[in-house]
């Protein structure tokens, strides 16, 4: 979801602020639990670590991000794979599919791979830089 919707007054634009960030906040919970398979301590680390991460290091991997523009397809590839393995494990998927099928555990590539390529094939038609401050 792209939020372009410009606040005409302080309290509209406060409450943009807060809808965007739950939704990012919900976006985090969610890949925290996915990547931790349902240990809770896991998921209570992932948390506790994710959050000094988004706020302090944003700023240094946005500069990074801006620089070297494959660490966004590595990041989406990474998404795509723990997407890919959340799909798998699904219980209603899992009576459909045979454990024992050769190359199930590389299925979750596909995924990884389709947004990777994706990512590759939307910065090859120009991606915009944002200007370094100095």
């Amino acid at each position: 979801m792209v939020l372009e919707k410009l606040g005409g007054s302080l309290r509209e634009a406060v409450w943009i602020i807060i809808v965007a960030d739950a939704v990012m906040s919900l976006d985090n919970v969610l890949a925290v639990a996915a990547a931790a398979h349902g240990d809770l301590t896991l998921v209570v680390f992932g948390i506790a670590l994710s959050l000094p991460l988004v706020v302090w290091g944003s700023g240094v991997l946005a500069t990074l991000m801006n620089r070297f523009a494959w660490i966004i397809w590595i990041g989406g590839g990474i998404l795509g794979y723990v997407a890919g393995e959340m799909i798998l494990s699904d219980r209603s998927l899992a009576r459909l599919i045979d454990p024992d099928l050769p190359g199930l555990a590389l299925l979750p590539l596909a995924p990884a791979a389709v947004v990777a390529a994706l990512g590759w094939w939307v910065a090859r038609n120009g991606r915009k830089r944002i200007p370094r401050s100095t």
